[in-house]
């Protein structure tokens, strides 16, 4: 197994996503023999995605000190 890094932005972080839940269940056992679970991918790209939305969200939230 080789791993990378990539940065991705929150949209296509989105398309991985929708991509993986339109997958029916025979391709899905498909590449869980080739590559490995897609679960934990979807959870993997999910967990990401809430934290960078998070840090986008509350980048510039704070109040006004007048």
């Amino acid at each position: 197994m080789y791993e990378t890094i990539m940065k991705l932005n929150s949209n296509e972080i989105g398309i991985l996503l929708s991509a993986l839940q339109t997958l029916e269940l025979s391709e899905e056992n498909r590449i869980a023999k080739e590559h490995g679970s897609v679960p934990t991918l979807y959870n993997k790209l999910h967990t990401h995605l809430e934290t960078i939305s998070y840090k986008d969200t509350h980048k510039y939230d704070h109040e006004a000190s007048y």
